[in-house]
């Protein structure tokens, strides 16, 4: 059985659950939080978790999320354990390279992996599974006409992320 530590960010107005084995950071939920999104995650690994709340071992990641939700970081520094496909982690690593505050479109994380521009729906797909949005990076990626959509966090999330970011 594996165990799942879980907490809550609360900053302003943001609030969501974020979750870690020992092995580092696995799942970051959408904001305004909401437990059930974490535990049906969970339900989809297939594997058999104990989830248990633990707010001093997570106290790392969520020091660092309230880093970031006060414009005091840009990227994160803690462990992540990806749980993923090998192309949804290559896709999900892919996002570690847009620069903060920067957005590209669907076709060109799929022309960085070397993909045709006609896999841009199977990177869409891929990116809507990223269990670490924020961390990875998911919210810099837009359609080319530029219009965020899309994102499993809702839209409201994605647009914050961009005003935090400074992205117009």
């Amino acid at each position: 059985m594996k165990t799942i530590y879980y907490s809550e960010v609360c900053y302003g107005e943001w609030s969501f659950y974020i979750a870690a084995s020992d092995k580092g950071l696995l799942y970051v939920g959408s904001s305004p939080k909401r437990f059930e999104e974490l535990t049906d995650w969970l339900d989809h690994l297939k594997m058999e978790t104990e989830l248990v709340r633990d707010d001093a071992l997570m106290s790392l990641y969520v020091r660092q999320f309230e880093e970031y939700l006060s414009q005091k970081r840009q990227s994160f520094t803690f462990p992540v354990e990806l749980i993923g496909t090998p192309f949804q982690m290559d896709v999900w690593k892919t996002l570690l390279t847009i620069p903060y505050g920067e957005t590209i479109t669907y076709g060109e994380v799929s022309a960085a992996l070397n993909k045709t521009p006609g896999h841009a729906r199977a990177v869409g797909t891929a990116i809507g599974k990223n269990p670490l949005q924020i961390v990875y990076p998911c919210h810099r990626v837009v359609p080319k006409t530029g219009a965020p959509r899309g994102f499993r966090g809702g839209l409201p999330m994605k647009k914050a992320l961009h005003e935090l970011e400074g992205i117009q």
